[in-house]
């Protein structure tokens, strides 16, 4: 039976090797996970109708940032004021592909962009490869904090520890920018991500200072630099719509399909670090 797992790993041999090949068994395997999702987010959405502009978009997606913000999350709490220091290793542990090659997948939305919606893209991608500066690239950032907490940093050492829903984290950027049938979807994602980032990774923050953990600056980078990301994702839905190419209803599904990967994947990560304690098998990076 195949797992999100095999679903990397598959996306990492194509991207690799040959971006076209997807064989149609891991195909049908994803078509089936994201179709199950956005049915799932169909059954309980009440506001895709009510989108009538892009200012209607930008303003839901907005509302929907600030209910998250507002509202209670004893996994948030839990990080952020509790967390034990092996525990917050297991949850490095399951953001590490993702920290690892951050952002790499997001070359491929590029050139089904319109010219003018690429520019805002582009912005965001040249913060998340710091500016050219390698120091400042977010891998960069999270191979600092892996090393500080005395963790691997080889990418293949996760692949064989980390959850499945840790594994859908990533997965669903493959198939936002490659083979989601508009790229709608993943300007819908990645507004929603980078506008909510800042108000999540604080409990990151707070629970680096509390352990006293030095290398956080993955973390208070991104809530520093996600409050620009989230106004060239709004540059980004506009642009798409003045292009007349923004599929208002795919966008929104595209907010609230990487809302439910994304907090799903934290929520099973606190369990784990919670549940398991230390992390299994582990061994000083080299």
């Amino acid at each position: 039976m195949l797992t999100q797992a095999h679903l990397y790993q598959h996306n990492q041999r194509a991207l690799q090797q040959d971006i076209t090949a997807f064989d149609a068994q891991y195909r049908q395997f994803e078509s089936h996970w994201v179709q199950g999702v956005m049915e799932a987010l169909q059954d309980t959405d009440n506001e895709s109708g009510c989108l009538n502009t892009v200012q209607d978009l930008v303003d839901a997606i907005d509302e929907l940032v600030q209910v998250e913000a507002n509202s209670e999350s004893a996994a948030v709490d839990y990080v952020a004021q509790s967390m034990k220091r092996e525990e917050f290793r297991i949850l490095v542990q399951e953001f590490a592909l993702d920290g690892l090659t951050e952002a790499q997948a997001f070359y491929f939305i590029m050139p089904r962009l319109p010219l003018a919606a690429q520019l805002p893209m582009l912005r965001i991608l040249i913060d998340e490869f710091g500016s050219a500066n390698p120091k400042r690239m977010h891998t960069t950032l999270y191979l600092n904090l892996l090393r500080e907490l005395a963790m691997p940093l080889d990418r293949l050492h996760y692949v064989e520890r980390i959850a499945d829903s840790s594994f859908a984290f990533v997965n669903q950027f493959y198939w936002l920018t490659l083979r989601a049938e508009d790229p709608s979807y993943f300007a819908g994602a990645i507004t929603y991500l980078e506008s909510v980032i800042p108000f999540f990774f604080p409990c990151y923050v707070d629970a680096c200072k509390r352990l006293g953990i030095a290398a956080h600056h993955y973390y208070s980078e991104h809530c520093h630099i996600d409050h620009f990301h989230a106004l060239e994702g709004k540059r980004l839905l506009l642009a798409m719509a003045q292009e007349q190419c923004l599929d208002l209803e795919k966008a929104w599904y595209g907010v609230r399909f990487s809302q439910q990967i994304t907090l799903d994947a934290f929520e099973q990560a606190v369990h784990k670090a919670r549940t398991q304690k230390e992390l299994q098998h582990a061994h000083s990076a080299a």
